[in-house]
């Protein structure tokens, strides 16, 4: 991946998390968190990964961010300067549950 590419995924990912948190509302006791970010190569596509806790808020969050993509499109375009938004795609990133699956694993081998 190149360094501009990286660099407009992390630009992405910081002001998409300022854009979620003042304009959406989600479940009281839940937390979103975007992991990463992968855009393709011509600026057209985007990937955002993200994290929801308690785990069973997740279909809710997914729904909220959905409904919402163009509006968060618009917010965005006019904090950025590229020539081109992307269009989202949100995604459950799937490491992080398999992350949390590994430690409960070794928790329980460690008792």
């Amino acid at each position: 991946m190149s360094y501009r590419l990286e660099k407009i995924n992390e630009l992405i990912r910081q002001k998409l998390s300022i854009i979620i948190r003042k304009e959406l509302e989600f479940p009281q006791s839940s937390l979103l968190t975007i992991t990463k970010v992968e855009t393709s190569p011509d600026l057209k596509f985007c990937k955002v990964f993200i994290t929801v806790l308690p785990e069973h808020y997740r279909g809710t969050t997914l729904e909220i961010l959905r409904k919402n993509r163009s509006n968060l499109r618009k917010l965005l375009q006019k904090e950025m300067t590229t020539k081109f938004i992307p269009n989202f795609n949100f995604l459950i990133d799937e490491q992080e549950v398999f992350a949390t699956e590994v430690d409960k694993l070794l928790d329980e081998i460690n008792k």
